[in-house]
């Protein structure tokens, strides 16, 4: 009864075919065939789309189930981005028909540079998710930008030995649209990308920063490492559970690797099950420059009866001496905080530990900086 019924239906609007839907394919099967025969189609249809090597699935990353900054660390998350981001770098075009970044790539390899600068306006435009997310958690998305970046510029097709002159490559996001007076950062701004304006006051020296650590165990003389040095924590054997260790005592053994991995989050030496000491490995442990400069506020934009605000930068790489004292400078960087030793040491110092005088405070105090990302002077920047 149900086949015959179903022969009725489709020969009045088809005649004497019928026609079997399935996604991106259209099968005309004779009404004389049987419905075993359909369902059998189908349920093969089925089983091919969904296999992972014929028919790749684009993730939609819009549809967030956790915190923005949980969510951009998830495997297939990363791996959505990267796409979409080297699609990006690859494809778009200028009106005069020519590959923006592909072009920029070259240019910044035959001057053996490091920086690859992005627009925002053009990234809003190709990638609205991406700008955004850029501004909204900048350091995990520009960690992305930068693996990809390097990845292309590393590839094949573009300079596969560019790694012996620049190990690193970065992106510099350029043309922010908002830009923020150094006084009016607050609270809401903090771990976001902002940019500002404002004359250079004060530059410090060069100094290494360590990067990636590697320690030696004083007690059996093994080499443990690369630690990740971050700006949150230090790098230290106990606080690194994933840990990569010198090629001399590496191991392919999982079980082995579980145990090293499991001693060093403990805070042990994998090899001789101690407790340490460890002593930092300065010829491989790896560094890179550092420098600070004061920002003070452009004095035609501070109101009157005020004093201009001075804000700390943090350049990094090769942002180190782009910018002099004197000078009018176009910040891009990300607003972020850090702990002031000085400030503090000073006011606890002046505060007796019995009874704090009013307005004073033993607490940590905590110093807000810029950690650059892009430095254009005012006269040269769009």
């Amino acid at each position: 009864g149900l086949r015959r019924h179903m022969r009725l239906s489709l020969h009045e609007e088809r005649g004497n075919s019928c026609l079997a839907w399935h996604s991106d394919l259209l099968t005309f099967v004779d009404a004389g065939s049987s419905m075993k025969a359909v369902q059998a189609n189908s349920s093969r249809l089925n089983t091919r789309s969904s296999s992972p090597e014929s028919c790749p699935q684009e993730i939609n990353i819009e549809i967030m189930r956790c915190p923005l900054r949980d969510w951009i660390t998830q495997t297939n998350t990363r791996t959505e981005i990267k796409r979409r981001f080297r699609n990006f770098l690859l494809t778009y075009e200028s009106p005069k028909g020519v590959y923006v970044y592909l072009e920029q790539i070259k240019q910044m390899c035959a001057n053996n540079l490091a920086s690859l600068k992005v627009s925002y306006p053009q990234l809003s435009a190709a990638v609205p998710i991406l700008a955004m997310w850029t501004t909204d958690v900048p350091r995990e998305v520009l960690e992305i930008f930068d693996e990809v970046a390097a990845e292309l510029v590393l590839s094949s097709e573009h300079f596969p030995s560019y790694k012996n002159i620049m190990p690193e490559v970065h992106v510099r996001i350029v043309d922010l649209p908002i830009l923020d007076s150094i006084q009016v950062l607050r609270r809401i701004h903090q771990n976001k990308l902002v940019r500002a304006c404002g004359v250079v006051t004060r530059r410090s020296g060069t100094y290494p920063q360590l990067k990636l650590a590697k320690f030696t165990c004083l007690s059996c003389q093994a080499l443990l490492g690369p630690f990740i040095q971050s700006s949150e924590e230090e790098a230290t054997p106990s606080l690194s559970p994933g840990v990569v260790f010198d090629s001399e005592v590496s191991t392919n053994d999982t079980v082995m690797k579980a145990l090293v991995a499991f001693s060093c989050t403990a805070g042990l030496c994998p090899f001789c099950r101690s407790n340490g000491p460890f002593h930092l490995h300065h010829e491989e442990s790896h560094f890179r420059n550092y420098q600070r400069i004061a920002l003070q506020e452009l004095p035609g934009a501070v109101p009157p009866g005020h004093v201009p605000r001075t804000k700390e930068v943090v350049l990094l790489d090769d942002l180190i001496d782009v910018a002099r004292p004197g000078e009018e400078v176009d910040v891009t960087g990300i607003f972020t905080h850090c702990y002031d030793m000085e400030t503090t040491g000073n006011v606890i110092s002046r505060t007796p530990t019995s009874r704090p005088r009013t307005g004073h405070s033993t607490l940590p105090v905590i110093a807000t900086i810029l950690e650059g990302n892009h430095v254009a002077k005012c006269d040269l920047a769009t």
